[in-house]
């Protein structure tokens, strides 16, 4: 089957898509080497098996092979690392959504497109969202604690601003304070 010549501004968007790819995969592969839990290295591996696949699909159409964005791997892997994995791969991922929108203008040029998008909307978003990760379970405890140490904060604040004003000196105040507590 003879291949439809491609418009520059598809070919120039699907070069851009499977570099994103490539790198995408060496991410998610870096990652999947880097993780102590095996269901999550598996997550991961999963993941970078279709940003594989895809690769392979757009250089079908490209005719070339490109080499990842080495300096955008470490930035996301050290993202990940530090941050959080789920937090680095989501980040990761909100990237790829601005991509996506652009699938469904090439469908027409590049029929494989749509199954493509189809992969990033169900199965990414999916795979992702199975990863374990245990800081996950506490991020509710630091955000409640966080709140109430914003609300003594601004409590003691408050009480010391409504003090001033009525003529009390500030050590007045602070004596107050300590009393009460």
């Amino acid at each position: 089957m003879e291949q439809k010549k491609l418009s520059a501004e598809t070919l120039k968007f699907l070069l851009k898509s499977q570099r994103n790819e490539i790198t995408e995969h060496h991410i998610y592969k870096r990652l999947a080497s880097s993780v102590k839990d095996e269901h999550n290295a598996s997550v991961l591996n999963r993941i970078a098996d279709e940003e594989l696949k895809h690769y392979e699909v757009w250089g079908k159409y490209t005719g070339v092979e490109l080499k990842p964005d080495w300096w955008k791997v470490q930035k996301f892997f050290w993202i990940a690392r530090i941050l959080g994995l789920t937090f680095g791969v989501k980040l990761m991922e909100n990237g790829e959504k601005n991509a996506q929108i652009n699938y469904k203008s090439i469908a027409d040029e590049v029929p494989e497109a749509a199954d493509i998008q189809k992969d990033e909307n169900e199965h990414e978003t999916k795979l992702i969202g199975i990863i374990q990760e245990e800081k996950l379970e506490y991020i509710g405890s630091i955000v409640l604690g966080l709140n109430d140490a914003l609300i003594e904060i601004l409590g003691t604040l408050a009480g010391m601003t409504f003090a001033l004003q009525k003529g009390m000196s500030a050590q007045l105040c602070l004596n107050n304070f300590y009393f009460l507590k």
